[in-house]
């Protein structure tokens, strides 16, 4: 069969937009000047009009070609001693993954991380926040969006952005994590297998420009952006049909842009969403992938950070309404490995090990990393840091609050009492977060005309645990049904032994059970988990 092919390069517009090339013919040997090519074959021997047979999207790693520099008139003298070369830094993030989790699901990936690169787990990780967002913004920009509310576990904390500055602005020359590296000389990536990624969703701008060299987002918005940009079927296509899952292309992506850069430093940031955020029992069947990948890159990360991590634990799993699964929850895992050289300065390692097993946030985290990179002209030349580089002893005390862990997220085991079902706290309590939820529901805009009005599911029964008093207030944390839509919440709330006044002190109310089919009207809303 003689075949007439044709491919076409997407490249990235902004967040929400891409730019389409122009169809070129495809012949042996061609090579598209894009990380994201489409292509598409027809028989040769029929009309052009009949339908095309093969159609395909492809992600990739394109490097220009480098122009070599302009002679100069001295050669420069050679150091004495050779400047060591900038180590990698690679962050592969496992969306909703939780410390126990991994350890159950991953055990061979385990192992190679452990036996070939050393590396550390750090048990203690505590999220900040409900969901991707806040976590995201801890870990790659070091700051915190949402104010914690004063209360007897608290002192309160202000967020270091408003709504409209985290959302409604774009973050290109903001203390970004991969600006840092950009500005230092690495060739960069990011690629995320969620068109509404960690900075987008709901509703927010992200990046007017690419953030990073190479930017797998045209991929995703071909796949599921909107109308515009989407090809229907081509989901269907590249995974189901191809028996791949998105994890595989943004590895392969990785893969590549590791081999397409062997004489510069590099930094990557992989964000994986759909593997594991919506099944808790899915990561299983992945153990042997990773642990290949692993194992097959163990020289090309021989000069390399590695953070192999999630986010926030699983929110949606029936796990999730143990006292187990809001503890793996809030425990994120994260996997530190450091270059080869420096596993053999015993000192460096001992405080890295002694670090692991202390509660730390993302904020850490973004510490740390602003400690690997030092650009000599950077964006910003003094990035806001809450958290505390790992390669240093960690200040003391580490509690949830010094930590800017909000209360209701904190992995400390505190003492706490499951109370009658007849309790007198009960009803009034979970009434006044109902209450609240409906006015968030009426006070937001793109859930004011669109979602029903929610009541309590008396039938359904409501849990009050009470937590040790503190200050003369008493502490509860309420689990609730709402109708219409069988919503299952919980939510903390203070009683002051004085006044008997019931106070709400949650950032939000987190949705225990899936709602994305119930909130389609509003998904892009905060509060889209209480919509019907």
């Amino acid at each position: 069969m003689s075949l007439n092919c044709r491919y076409m390069c997407l490249y990235p517009k902004h967040d929400y937009a891409l730019i389409f090339g122009n169809w070129t013919t495809a012949e042996n040997g061609s090579v598209p000047e894009c990380d994201v090519f489409e292509i598409e074959c027809k028989d040769a021997a029929k009309n052009e009009t009949k339908e095309v047979f093969y159609k395909f999207l492809h992600p990739k790693i394109y490097r220009p070609p480098q122009h070599p520099l302009p002679p100069t008139l001295s050669t420069p003298t050679e150091p004495d001693t050779p400047t060591p070369p900038k180590p990698d830094v690679h962050i592969i993030i496992l969306d909703s993954v939780s410390q126990s989790q991994f350890i159950r699901s991953l055990q061979k990936t385990r192992h190679v991380l452990r036996e070939y690169y050393d590396a550390i787990p750090f048990r203690h990780l505590n999220k900040v926040g409900l969901n991707s967002r806040p976590n995201g913004y801890a870990l790659l920009f070091g700051y915190g969006i949402y104010p914690i509310p004063k209360s007897p576990m608290s002192k309160g904390h202000e967020p270091d952005l408003t709504y409209d500055q985290y959302c409604k602005e774009y973050k290109d020359n903001d203390q970004f994590i991969a600006n840092r590296f950009k500005d230092d000389g690495y060739a960069t990536l990011m690629s995320e297998d969620w068109s509404m990624g960690v900075f987008n969703w709901p509703g927010c701008y992200g990046f007017e420009k690419a953030p990073t060299d190479h930017y797998m987002r045209p991929y995703q918005l071909r796949l599921e952006g909107q109308r515009k940009w989407r090809h229907d079927g081509m989901r269907h296509i590249v995974q189901h049909y191809s028996c791949k899952e998105s994890y595989h292309y943004q590895t392969q992506y990785l893969q590549d842009f590791i081999n397409a850069y062997p004489d510069k430093p590099k930094f990557s940031l992989t964000w994986t969403s759909y593997l594991a955020h919506d099944d808790i029992n899915n990561l299983y069947h992945t153990d042997d992938f990773f642990y290949n990948f692993f194992k097959d890159n163990r020289e090309k990360f021989n000069n390399s950070y590695v953070l192999f991590m999630g986010d926030h634990g699983n929110r949606f799993s029936f796990m999730r309404y143990t006292d187990v699964g809001q503890t793996e929850d809030r425990n994120p895992f994260f996997f530190l490995s450091v270059p080869a050289h420096l596993r053999k300065n015993h000192s460096f390692m001992d405080t890295i090990k002694e670090n692991s097993q202390q509660l730390i946030t993302h904020y850490d985290i973004y510490a740390t990393l602003n400690e690997i990179v030092k650009p000599q002209n950077p964006r910003i030349p003094n990035p806001h840091l809450k958290g505390s580089s790992f390669f240093h002893p960690l200040p003391q005390p580490r509690t949830c609050d010094k930590l800017r862990i909000p209360f209701e997220y904190c992995q400390c085991q505190l003492d706490k009492t499951r109370l009658p079902k007849d309790n007198e706290i009960a009803k009034p309590a979970a009434k006044l977060m109902v209450e609240r939820m409906n006015e968030n529901l009426q006070n937001t805009n793109d859930t004011t005309d669109v979602c029903a009005s929610l009541t309590l599911d008396l039938e359904a029964g409501i849990f009050v645990d009470e937590f040790a008093e503190k200050a003369n207030i008493k502490v509860y944390e309420v689990y609730y049904k709402t109708q219409p839509g069988g919503g299952m919440f919980s939510g903390f709330l203070t009683k002051s032994n004085e006044t008997g006044k019931l106070e709400i002190f949650s950032e939000k109310f987190p949705r225990m059970n899936k709602y994305g089919a119930q909130a389609q009207c509003a998904i892009e809303s905060n509060f889209a988990a209480y919509c019907f």
